[in-house]
């Protein structure tokens, strides 16, 4: 049995401590956030008796094998080399850090004290992603030649005028690093080692900290694999995220709309025809967020993970990668 912290007061409480509470041979041991009536109703559905409010007094008096992480990315950082550094296995929330040398020296922990890391990319572990990238893999509709992502739709922060960490560059924030992680992350899943990037971010005064509200990139894969990206979360009145997958022989289009991992669908266009696939949908208990099911997935592979003392991906490694993609765009991009 996996004995597990969790360290968040937000998404920490209702979106890791259900997927580890769900997840086989795993024990939420105790849970560090802020007191509020939704702590208590979580705290009490999942049977979490050890509340603390001092993330470091939580680690050092509960005998843990593995802590999972939902801070702001500066915060987090500092949290997880405090934990790597005791040996435990640790499970974090993207983007990694606020910058990549922070993202660099935790990855180099996670290797010195050999311990299994995992990092919250959760699209890939929607069931219909994880067909496109068997079809992909299988190469049914002939090679991949080009990918086109698009993702619009108003954020949180945005929308409410609210100034915070996520539209702050500076503390690991902005569209680049929040959202466009994702984005990073799943490109290089489908296609590849991503290795030339052409980019523009867009501003907005809505973005109270002067964070980037948009992305656009062109890129090319190692694998000669072309595509594009767009992301913009200040597209008010809208919320669509689709990806086209040109092949040799047809188009893949994965496509969903006003929900975050609900939903979508896998359409497939050949030989003049199209159809839509029919899978299997995972059922989550009521009241939940629709991304608990996601993260549980990774949750579980991290809990055997961690007792069979075998590294799962995407761990701190693909944070690192994809850190390492963020600071690329902002030094080549046009403002």
């Amino acid at each position: 049995m996996l004995k597990v912290g969790i360290i968040g007061s937000g998404f920490g409480v209702y979106g890791l401590l259900p997927a580890f509470a769900l997840a086989k041979n795993c024990q939420v041991i105790a849970i560090c956030a802020k007191e509020s009536e939704r702590l208590s109703k979580y705290a009490k559905k999942f049977k979490v008796k050890k509340i603390y409010s001092d993330w470091k007094k939580l680690i050092d008096s509960e005998k843990l094998n593995a802590v999972a992480i939902a801070v702001i990315p500066a915060a987090q950082y500092q949290i997880a080399k405090y934990a790597l550094k005791k040996g435990l296995h640790v499970f974090a929330e993207k983007p990694l850090c606020a910058n990549l040398q922070q993202a660099m020296e935790l990855g180099r922990l996670a290797k010195k004290y050999n311990v299994v890391t995992a990092i919250d990319f959760i699209f890939p572990e929607i069931p219909e992603w994880v067909k496109v990238k068997e079809l992909l893999q299988k190469q049914a509709l002939g090679k991949l030649l080009h990918i086109k992502a698009d993702w619009d739709f108003l954020s949180y922060d945005l929308k409410h005028r609210k100034r915070s960490w996520k539209t702050n560059v500076s503390q690991g924030g902005g569209a680049l690093s929040f959202f466009f992680s994702h984005v990073l992350y799943y490109l290089e899943n489908f296609a590849g080692e991503i290795k030339e990037v052409k980019s523009q971010l867009a501003y907005s005064p809505k973005s109270l900290n002067g964070g980037e509200v948009g992305v656009d990139l062109v890129f090319k894969t190692k694998n000669g694999i072309s595509g594009s990206a767009h992301l913009n979360c200040n597209a008010s009145g809208v919320h669509r995220h689709s990806l086209t997958f040109i092949c040799e022989n047809g188009t893949i289009v994965l496509e969903n709309a006003r929900n975050i991992t609900k939903d979508f669908k896998v359409s497939i266009f050949r030989d003049g025809k199209a159809s839509v696939l029919k899978l299997k949908k995972q059922h989550l208990p009521k009241g939940l967020d629709e991304r608990v099911l996601p993260v549980k997935n990774i949750a579980q592979r991290f809990v055997q993970g961690c007792l069979s003392s075998r590294q799962i991906k995407p761990a701190l490694a693909e944070g690192v990668r994809v850190q390492k993609l963020i600071q690329m765009i902002r030094n080549k991009s046009v403002i």
